[in-house]
């Protein structure tokens, strides 16, 4: 990667070694999501593991989209 800038590289990458973010993985009925949470009761989809390819094309599971979150009580997106 590439970076022109008349900045200083210690300004440009200050704070990136400190940053670590908390994933969890949890079970949604057959899928298996990857996800941050954000707060009370949200998390951001970072990833679907899965092999069947329709799966992927399941709006509400795909990444990046924020879901509601509840340790232990998930919904079944294929149940809804």
């Amino acid at each position: 990667m590439v970076i022109y800038t008349p900045m200083i590289p210690e300004l440009i990458w200050e704070g990136a070694d400190g940053f670590r973010p908390s994933f969890q993985e949890i079970q949604v009925g057959r899928l298996t999501l990857l996800v941050e949470p954000l707060g009370f009761q949200q998390a951001r989809v970072v990833r679907l593991l899965s092999t069947d390819p329709a799966d992927y094309l399941y709006s509400p599971y795909q990444p990046g989209r924020v879901v509601s979150f509840v340790p232990g009580r998930v919904t079944d997106p294929w149940k809804e």
